[in-house]
C-alpha cells in the first residue's frame, strides 16, 4: 500500500477477514503436521523469557500427552526467576536436528533469534518441517508454516488456540506454562496488549487448578541484591534527550562493578517506561560483544518497530528491540546554552 493511501471500511475489513482466513488455514496445518509427527524439536529463542519457555513447555506436556516424543531446545538455560515453571531445567542446546520429524518454534521474531543457526548453519533450512509460531509484527516469516499474529498477546496464546484444536486435556503443568507466558508478555495484565481473549485465556487456565501467586511471585515480586543495584545504577543514570527520548546505558564493566547479571535487567525497562511526558525509553546494553537495546512507548502515535528496524531488530509497536555485534563507547558531548 502507497504511503498516504487511505482504506474505505470496506476495504479494511477485505483485509481483515483474508488476515483471519490465512491465519486460520495455517493453524489446520498445523494441526495435520503435528498430528502425523511422532519425534518433535521444541526451540525457544535464546536469551529466554517467560513466553518461549511457556510456549515450548506447554506444546512439550501437550505433546507428551498425543504420545509424541518430545525435546525441548535453548541456547541459554532458563533464568533463575522462571525455573518455577515445571521441566523448565529439560531445556538442552545440542541435538541433531535432522532426527526429528517436525520443528516447532515458539516466539522468535526472526530465525536468528534461535542462536543454533550459529552452531547449525542448516538449522532453518527447512529440510525438516518449521512451524514458526510468533506474535511479532517483525517477523520474517522463516517457518514451512507461519503462524504469526501481532495482535495475540502473547506467542503463549497462539499456543493455547492451538491446543484447543488439537482436542488437549487442560493439565496443571501446561496451565502454568501458558499462563507464565501471558503473564510475562502483558507485565501481569498492566501493557496495553492486554486483550478481552487475554482474560478469557486467563480464566480458563485459571480452572486447572493452579495458584496464580505461584507465578505472579517468582516472576514480579522477587528480586537479587544484585538487581536491585542494577536498578539503581540505570535509574539513577537515565537522561532525557532534546527529542524527547528517555535512556540508559549499561557497559559490561558497569555489570562487573556491581556484580549483576544480564538477565537481571529484565523488567527495568518497563518501570523506565513509566514517565508519561517522554516519547519513548531505551535501554542500551552490553552483553558479550552484543550490544542489546529495549525500546518501549506509552504513546499511540510512535511505532517502536520501525525505530528497532533501523538497527536490525524489530518487534511491536509499543515494544520492540534489537541486538547489534560490537561494544559501547563512551562519548562526552558539551555544548553552550545561552544564559
Amino acid at each position: 500500500m502507497a504511503p498516504g493511501l487511505k482504506l474505505d471500511k470496506g476495504e479494511l475489513l477485505g483485509i481483515i477477514t483474508h488476515f483471519m482466513e490465512t491465519l486460520d488455514q495455517e493453524l489446520k496445518k498445523a494441526v495435520e503436521l503435528i498430528n502425523k509427527s511422532s519425534k518433535i524439536l521444541l526451540v525457544s529463542h535464546k536469551r529466554p523469557d517467560g513466553d518461549t519457555l511457556g510456549a515450548s513447555l506447554a506444546f512439550h506436556f501437550a505433546l507428551k500427552q498425543m504420545g509424541k516424543e518430545t525435546t525441548l531446545a535453548c541456547m541459554d538455560g532458563a533464568p533463575e526467576r522462571l525455573q518455577f515453571m515445571p521441566s523448565s531445567k529439560e531445556f538442552v542446546h545440542e541435538f541433531n536436528y535432522l532426527d526429528y520429524d517436525l520443528i516447532i518454534v515458539s516466539d522468535a521474531g526472526a530465525y536468528h533469534m534461535t542462536g543454533f543457526h550459529e552452531v547449525y548453519p542448516d538449522f532453518l533450512s527447512r529440510k525438516v518441517p518449521i512451524i514458526n509460531i510468533d506474535h511479532h509484527q517483525s517477523n520474517d516469516n522463516f517457518g514451512t508454516i507461519n503462524i504469526v499474529d501481532a495482535q495475540a498477546s502473547s506467542a503463549t496464546m497462539i499456543v493455547w488456540r492451538l491446543l484447543k484444536m488439537l482436542h488437549i486435556q487442560l493439565t496443571k503443568e501446561i496451565a502454568i506454562s501458558l499462563l507464565s507466558g501471558i503473564y510475562n508478555d502483558t507485565g501481569a495484565f498492566l501493557h496495553a496488549n492486554t486483550t478481552q481473549e487475554t482474560f478469557e485465556m486467563a480464566g480458563e487456565l485459571a480452572q486447572a487448578g493452579i495458584s496464580i501467586s505461584d507465578i505472579v511471585k517468582p516472576m514480579f515480586r522477587q528480586s537479587s541484591l544484585s538487581q536491585l543495584k542494577l536498578w539503581g545504577y540505570i535509574l539513577e543514570n537515565a537522561r532525557k534527550n532534546e527529542n524527547n527520548i528517555l535512556s540508559a546505558v549499561i557497559s559490561e564493566s558497569d555489570f562487573k562493578l556491581l556484580g549483576a547479571h544480564h538477565s537481571d535487567t529484565g523488567g527495568i525497562i518497563d518501570l523506565l517506561n513509566t514517565v508519561p511526558e517522554v516519547d519513548y525509553a531505551m535501554l542500551v546494553a552490553e552483553d558479550g560483544g552484543v550490544v542489546k537495546g529495549s525500546l518501549r512507548t506509552q504513546k499511540d502515535d510512535v511505532n517502536l518497530s520501525d525505530i528497532a528496524a533501523q538497527f536490525g531488530g524489530g518487534g511491536h509497536k509499543k515494544a520492540a528491540g534489537f541486538r547489534v555485534n560490537g561494544k559501547l563507547e563512551k562519548k562526552i558531548v558539551w555544548k553552550i546554552v545561552p544564559a
